[in-house]
């Protein structure tokens, strides 16, 4: 195993302790004031790593560790075609800037998956058997064509969305061809 990959949640001194003899990670990092105000100091596209020093009590005694805090500033995310602001716990001294988004967002994927199908799931009352299996071969043809395809350029909502217009850009073509012919 390379690399853990953890949620802004587990951002906490005991288990950045816990890990830094054992295991290399990388925690998203919430943005406190203290976050926001290094961010904020920074260029757009600004990437840096500052050393972290911290110091915790476990059973009365003092503890001190650091962690490396890797700040970037303004990312462009081609998916959402917007810029954010990234920081990132690691216990790695050496780490490729351009590449940790990247590693972080593996662990996106897991939960896009499970969120991609609630999304996908097509909801049909009808009682016919036939009916509902296609609708689920369908969701299903639906959801591998965006993730084989175009689940690195868009979200699955934006992709439901272009394929809708698009579609009824071709019904409309159609509809319009045939008024031409009467």
């Amino acid at each position: 195993m390379d690399l853990v990959l953890f949620d802004r949640w587990f951002y906490t001194k005991e288990l950045m302790l816990s890990l830094n003899s054992m295991v290399n990670y990388l925690i998203f990092v919430r943005k406190n004031s203290e976050i926001r105000r290094e961010l904020e100091s920074m260029e757009m596209g600004e990437k840096k790593i500052k050393l972290l020093e911290f110091t915790y009590y476990r059973d009365g005694k003092k503890i001190s560790d650091a962690t490396y805090i890797a700040f970037l500033r303004k990312i462009f995310d081609h998916r959402t075609e917007e810029y954010y602001d990234w920081a990132f716990a690691t216990n790695l001294k050496e780490v490729n800037l351009d590449e940790i988004v990247g590693k972080y967002k593996i662990r996106w994927r897991i939960e896009n998956i499970f969120r991609v199908q609630d999304e996908a799931t097509i909801k049909s009352k009808s009682l016919n058997i036939n009916v509902r299996y296609f609708l689920f071969v369908y969701e299903q043809v639906l959801e591998a064509i965006w993730y084989l395809y175009f689940s690195k350029e868009m979200s699955f909502k934006r992709f439901i969305i272009e394929l809708s217009e698009t579609c009824s850009k071709m019904v409309d073509n159609e509809e319009r061809k045939r008024k031409i012919r009467s």
